[in-house]
């Protein structure tokens, strides 16, 4: 499968790529590492996405290249979707690529495989990994662009390299890279150690909601609207947050509630060890992996927290 797109890269002409709303490291990192490696090969291409990339990718050369929100009337031959585990987030129409070649590229193990042409791979640690498979197989030259944009990907979604999906390839793929001359620091850098004051305000808005639920292995913690407001912030600012509640020694799963509208909450989950999230974020009408998964709930806030800890009763089982 893995050829057959290479070939397309290739042989096709015009593409566009797209990958999932409020895009993270490895949907922003894959998403212009595939532009800017078509680019360099003199194809036609667009990016677009359903929202505009967070501020912390504005250090990248092509950010402005991503365009908001996705058109669906781009002429082209062939569209590309990354990272995106559901077609409806990545804002493609079904009758916009009837006539197209559909590739979807992906690592979660719930995709249904919405493409024409479908390369899943739950193990790989970011779709950057999959895409430098891809060129590699193609026999293209990386340049030092196009590998900063999939180191991004990788360093962001093994939690710069500490998740459990890190493997050997996923470090022989960094040392590759950085073969290529990038720069890891200035990656780095741009993406942790860039917030904005008002962000850091949010935070300790969003740490005082911080709650324990069965003996300390669920927490769980919230943003409203109004704390944006008061502290002149959006939801690109509240990028990592879920990950504190994660930290607290003795949790097993971290919650974020997110109020993107009135009584409308993204739920963000990340787990450690053996502890699979992915399901209770499909019966939330999301999807995700083993460790890291995400959903949605229209619920007031108490209510929607009194879901989440009813989810979670597994969780339960255990205590003495």
């Amino acid at each position: 499968m893995m050829k057959r797109v290479a070939d397309i890269l290739k042989q096709k002409h015009s593409f566009l790529i797209v990958s999932h709303k409020n895009p993270d490291g490895d949907a922003v990192g894959s998403s212009l590492a595939l532009y800017s490696m078509l680019k360099e090969l003199n194809k036609e291409v667009y990016v677009e996405n359903p929202t505009k990339p967070a501020y912390i990718y504005e250090f990248l050369d092509d950010y402005d290249a991503i365009k908001y929100p996705v058109s669906n009337a781009k002429d082209v031959e062939v569209v590309i979707a990354v990272d995106s585990a559901e077609l409806s987030r990545c804002g493609i129409d079904k009758d916009y690529v009837k006539d197209k070649i559909f590739i979807n590229i992906d690592h979660h193990k719930t995709n249904p495989a919405f493409g024409d042409i479908n390369i899943i791979e739950p193990k790989a640690a970011a779709v950057g990994c999959i895409i430098w498979d891809i060129f590699n197989l193609a026999g293209f030259e990386i340049s030092k662009k196009t590998a900063t944009y999939l180191y991004l990907s990788i360093l962001t979604d093994t939690g710069s390299f500490r998740y459990s999906s890190t493997t050997p390839k996923t470090f022989y793929i960094a040392s590759k890279l950085l073969e290529t001359g990038i720069d890891a620091w200035w990656v780095a850098s741009n993406v942790y150690e860039s917030q904005r004051f008002e962000a850091l305000k949010l935070l300790g808005e969003v740490l005082k909601t911080l709650q324990l639920h069965y003996s300390g292995k669920l927490a769980i913690e919230y943003v409203t609207q109004e704390m944006f407001k008061n502290t002149n912030t959006t939801a690109d600012d509240t990028e990592g947050f879920v990950n504190f509640a994660r930290s607290i020694k003795g949790v097993e799963v971290g919650v974020l509630l997110r109020e993107d509208e009135p009584d409308k909450f993204k739920i963000s989950i990340r787990s450690k060890g053996n502890v699979d999230v992915s399901n209770v974020a499909e019966a939330f009408g999301g999807g995700g992996h083993k460790n890291a998964a995400g959903g949605n709930i229209d619920l007031p806030l108490n209510k929607a927290i009194e879901r989440i800890i009813e989810a979670f009763a597994f969780l339960k089982k255990d205590e003495r």
